[in-house]
């Protein structure tokens, strides 16, 4: 066994109860691991767009994706939570103002809300999916999170074996449209072990269709970041997780799906 495959294998071992362990608490402890994923997501990524000698409001994106997370924490995200995203918005447009004047102010301050929003934003879905559909919220965060192991590893093991037209070589030379399509019935693996669990909430239909699109968004996740850390010319978002590179290299996936399932199913009911 080498050096990287028993370094992933131990962070599996401690990560994989941990996650379950989060999922199934919920609340605080939830709270909790969202703001880390969140926090560490946005310094990675203000530390691979400084490999571009791109400086960014470090302080301001970091009160920033606080106030993201704690909104979806300790808010119900209707009228209050989009008052509250007007004035946190508001708030960083006016303070990047009086710190970088009107030189560079757009880029600037995209790039300030940026960094909040991709992790902190996307990440905190999952509190209103264990809050809003308890008692059952824990396992489908759980389904997401075996969703996209599971199609990620499909998407890896058959675009190896039989992958040789690459989906989008400039951004990921690895990813092939072989790989693409097979992630999703692997994902769909996932709706089929979750069902009896869920089948008094919605049918396996509905569970087929939101591992359908937690799958495709996690794919569009995936190359989201990939582009990312190619624009930036680094190979991994950060060395944090052994084994895995950075939070932002092991969550691409969860960012994108986390929200497209809540929507989904919301509007399957």
């Amino acid at each position: 066994m080498n050096g990287n495959l028993a370094r992933r294998l131990i962070v599996a071992a401690v990560g994989i109860p941990a996650l379950v362990l989060v999922a199934y608490k919920g609340g605080f402890f939830l709270y909790a691991f969202c703001l880390l994923v969140a926090l560490l997501g946005t310094w990675e990524l203000a530390a691979m767009l400084l490999s571009k000698q791109i400086e960014i409001n470090k302080r301001l994106a970091t009160i920033l994706t606080v106030g993201l997370v704690s909104m979806f924490q300790f808010l119900s995200f209707v009228e209050t939570g989009f008052f509250i995203l007007f004035i946190m918005f508001f708030i960083t447009s006016f303070l990047m103002l009086l710190k970088t004047g009107i030189e560079n102010y757009t880029s600037r301050l995209s790039l300030v809300l940026f960094t909040a929003i991709y992790p902190g934003f996307f990440i905190s879905f999952a509190i209103p999916l264990h809050r809003d559909y308890s008692p059952v919220g824990w396992i489908i965060l759980i389904f997401i999170f075996v969703n996209t192991w599971i199609a990620d590893t499909f998407a890896y093991a058959f675009g190896s074996w039989l992958g040789r037209r690459k989906m989008a070589p400039a951004i990921s030379p690895g990813k092939t449209w072989v790989g693409f399509i097979a992630a999703f019935p692997g994902g769909m693996i996932s709706a089929y072990l979750a069902f009896p669990y869920l089948k008094d909430e919605w049918s396996l239909l509905i569970l087929f269709i939101a591992s359908l699109v937690a799958t495709m968004f996690g794919q569009i996740g995936d190359l989201v970041e990939s582009a990312i850390k190619r624009d930036c010319r680094v190979k991994d978002s950060s060395n944090l997780i052994p084994g895995h590179g950075g939070v932002l290299d092991r969550f691409d996936s969860l960012l994108f799906a986390l929200p497209a399932v809540y929507f989904t199913l919301k509007l399957l009911g």
